[in-house]
């Protein structure tokens, strides 16, 4: 699952779940609530912060009733949160697909007094003001002006319909969506399997990528396997996958799909394994430090208290602490990782430096720092990165050879983008956040006492 997005400060998701529990009843499943939320985090100003939602989850998950619950919460709040009149366009491997999702909510919209279409190929739902919910076949989804854009099933879709069809007609609407969903397949087309990669592969702040399913090394017999790769999990569920295993063994094909290969239909259906060409690859982009420019600027840990400190994590892998020292040949930057916050404010506070520690803004009501004067801060992974290399070019960044800064430094990587460098590599960035941080603000620190 992508990160947090940076500028996001809270989620129309709230309103959704009540919508389907009040209004539909129907109670969300504990992952549904989860991608709703996700999907519909804004900004301070309202606007929703993804326009491209990656999501894929093994069958019989809840994928349906998922996409039914956002797009009549759309179809009829939309409007009036986004200020446009609002157009679904709903679109996948086939019309049957599409209609089905639809069609469960036809007696619901028919007792809101909405209008229904029901003529096979023009099912819609339409308000009075004049919002649609379209189903649509893909060579007939082009020309709307589309406010959300659903892709079901997409593993047989077209690429073009798409880039051709769909997003195109996305551009220039308020806070527009394409949700694009699909269990994998072994003849999936490109493009399922383009987005997930593209989205792994890179930090692009305007997708938003959800992911379960196995790994290519896992046991397909092992139960254990079957629960990781579920989001929703039940012992009927285990029941119904434990005989799918068992007659993929037999060599017995699965009448729901279309794979004459058992076993491969068992692991694209219900271990959801996409096949995206796992093969180690040289990485993509370029360092923003090289390894020998970084040890180019190691030098001894100054003794005494740090002008900077500060505290980063990287979601449950660990919590980076960085203090930065001012010197007269630049700041020096000293980084720990710790298994917990509790234990990595232990150690912040240890310096005793008399400031404010730097706090990640996710971190930053945490219990662990009640009664603890901290000072939020928040950062793209591309800003951090950018100005890494400009304290490095300007000749103020060192730092003490501390290995968890040097393997973060290590892999990550930068690259050209349509709106300029982006952070191509996902891993973990807590220590450079924190270095970065904490040598600004010992920068600034010494600033000060030249002025003064």
């Amino acid at each position: 699952m992508s990160p947090p997005h940076p500028e996001a400060v809270g989620s129309y998701g709230e309103m959704v779940i009540a919508f389907m529990r009040d209004s539909l009843k129907v109670e969300p499943r504990w992952w549904q609530a989860l991608a709703i939320t996700r999907q519909l985090e804004h900004r301070a100003d309202g606007s929703l912060t993804y326009t491209e939602i990656v999501e894929s989850a093994p069958r019989r998950s809840g994928k349906s009733v998922r996409l039914r619950g956002v797009a009549l919460w759309r179809l009829t709040h939309g409007a009036e949160l986004f200020g446009e009149r609002q157009e679904i366009v709903h679109t996948g491997s086939d019309l049957a697909v599409c209609r089905k999702v639809q069609k469960d909510s036809w007696r619901w919209a028919d007792s809101k007094d909405l209008i229904v279409t029901r003529g096979n190929g023009k099912e819609a739902i339409e308000t009075k003001a004049g919002d649609a919910w379209l189903v649509r076949a893909q060579a007939a989804c082009y020309g709307w002006d589309t406010t959300l854009g659903l892709v079901d099933e997409g593993w047989d879709v077209a690429p073009g319909t798409v880039s051709e069809g769909l997003e195109p007609s996305l551009l220039e609407r308020s806070s527009p969506q394409l949700h694009m969903t699909s269990t994998s397949h072994r003849r999936a087309t490109s493009l399922m399997r383009g987005r997930i990669q593209a989205a792994l592969a890179t930090d692009d702040p305007t997708v938003l990528l959800l992911l379960w399913g196995a790994r290519p090394q896992d046991d397909p017999g092992d139960p254990e396997t079957w629960r990781r790769a579920s989001p929703h999990w039940t012992e009927a569920r285990r029941v119904m996958i434990e005989k799918k295993y068992a007659a993929a063994l037999a060599g017995e094909a699965d009448p729901e799909s279309d794979d004459p290969d058992p076993m491969a239909s068992f692991a694209n259906q219900y271990l959801n394994l996409w096949d995206l060409g796992t093969g180690r690859r040289a990485p993509v982009g370029d360092p923003v430090l090289t390894l020998t420019e970084f040890a180019s600027v190691q030098v001894e840990r100054p003794v005494g208290a740090p002008a900077a400190v500060a505290i980063e994590n990287w979601f449950a892998e660990g919590v980076s602490v960085a203090a930065a020292w001012w010197t007269e040949d630049g700041m020096v930057a000293s980084v720990t990782r710790h298994p917990t916050l509790g234990a990595a404010v232990t150690a912040a506070l240890s310096f005793n430096h008399g400031g404010p520690l730097l706090v990640g803004k996710s971190l930053s009501e945490d219990p662990a720092l009640t009664n603890v004067w901290v000072e939020p801060r928040s950062d793209s992974a591309r800003s951090v990165a950018q100005r890494l290399r400009r304290l490095f070019d300007e000749g103020v960044f060192r730092h003490d050879g501390s290995v968890e800064l040097r393997e973060q430094v290590e892999a990550i990587r930068m690259a050209e983008g349509a709106d300029g460098p982006r952070v191509t590599s996902r891993a973990p960035g807590d220590a450079i956040r924190a270095a970065v941080w904490a040598v600004e603000a010992a920068r600034m620190a010494a600033d000060e006492v030249t002025i003064f």
